[in-house]
């Protein structure tokens, strides 16, 4: 099987006509009409073509090819989203594809080894990376240029100011 990306969730039905909201969590566009999404149900992946994507607000409607009633799509709500490829597109200058931060270690710009990144948590502000300390704590630092100095192949340097670790 592939690698599995978690990129959204179904949050709801939206109206009658077998629609579904679905909260992005995605920085790339996944969603579009002929993109294939699935989900897994009891253990099972269950693919879907999209036929038509529309926003609201910070959700998306989305339609579902084949299924054209709400008591079709009822079973999905609250499960995951998936998508099996990663897209490739030309990233912006500290720009960053989620799975390329996981598990870099993370020293401080002392050389002082902080602990790995586990995972990157999406706030209004950007994303705070959630680094794992030796201790087994983890610690979220704002992923932002006054506090991540450089990103490099395989670590991260990070500026910390008094009171952060």
């Amino acid at each position: 099987m592939n690698a599995m990306y978690h990129i959204g969730k179904i949050t709801n039905t939206h109206g009658i006509k077998g629609e579904v909201k679905i909260y992005n969590l995605s920085d790339f566009n996944r969603f579009f009409v002929g993109a294939k999404i699935y989900v897994m149900l009891k253990g099972k992946k269950v693919e879907f073509i999209i036929d038509r994507v529309r926003p609201q607000g910070t959700i998306l409607i989305v339609k579902l090819r084949s299924y054209d009633d709400i008591n079709d799509v009822l079973i999905y709500k609250g499960l995951d989203v998936y998508a099996d490829e990663i897209p490739v597109e030309e990233l912006e200058d500290d720009d960053y594809h989620y799975d390329s931060l996981l598990e870099k270690a993370v020293y401080t710009n002392d050389h002082v080894y902080i602990g790995k990144v586990v995972g990157l948590t999406p706030v209004p502000q950007g994303h705070l990376l959630e680094i794992q300390k030796e201790s087994g704590k983890n610690i979220l630092i704002p992923f932002v240029s006054a506090f991540v100095e450089e990103v490099l192949d395989d670590k991260i340097i990070i500026n910390p100011i008094e009171g952060l670790l």
